[in-house]
């Protein structure tokens, strides 16, 4: 049976008012999320948690060939993180990095390539927009060539990569670790 009238529980003071002011201020302005193409309206509702868990506000939504999943599609796994965070939607790969390049963010694009670098090799606390591919064929050659730099998770096991949501978090909270630090 669902609970009802239960008061949330919180660690920081004030009233609800208060509080969404005090986690809207501490929100990465000069750090973003692109997604190119996800699939599974889960892994997307998984990654858009972990960006408003982290401190994320933007996330970009590219989808050049295909048309995006509705938002409404995500209110079973991210609704409650959908309402806080800035969700663009974009039809071009172009037309995305155009608007960040224009807004100096530099472009790191995850990536199953021999040229790519850890996650923790990064300056995470310089402006940068992390990209993430499609669940099967990773990001766009347009994306590749794009790239100010490639991250590639470390992986020593037979898998040859993690889920992309997973990825996602596993590079997100390396940002967060660093800015934190």
């Amino acid at each position: 049976m669902p609970r009802t009238n239960q008061p949330r529980i919180s660690s920081m003071p004030g009233d609800r008012q208060e509080r969404i002011d005090h986690v809207k201020a501490q929100r990465w302005q000069d750090l973003e999320l692109v997604l190119e193409q996800i699939d599974d309206p889960h892994n997307i509702g998984a990654i858009l948690r972990t960006c408003e868990a982290v401190g994320i506000q933007t996330v970009h939504l590219v989808y050049s060939d295909s048309k995006p999943p509705r938002l409404a599609e995500l209110v079973d796994t991210a609704m409650s993180a959908v309402k806080w965070l800035d969700i663009k939607k974009w039809e071009s790969v172009a037309a995305c990095v155009k608007d960040l390049k224009k807004r100096g963010l530099s472009i790191r694009v995850t990536a199953l390539v021999s040229n790519g670098k850890p996650q923790w090799d990064f300056d995470w606390t310089k402006p940068s927009a992390i990209v993430v591919g499609n669940e099967k064929s990773g990001v766009s050659p347009e994306f590749l060539q794009a790239a100010d730099e490639i991250v590639t998770i470390p992986m020593r096991g037979f898998i040859q990569s993690l889920n992309v949501s997973v990825s996602a978090a596993v590079v997100m909270e390396e940002a967060l670790r660093q800015r934190l630090s």
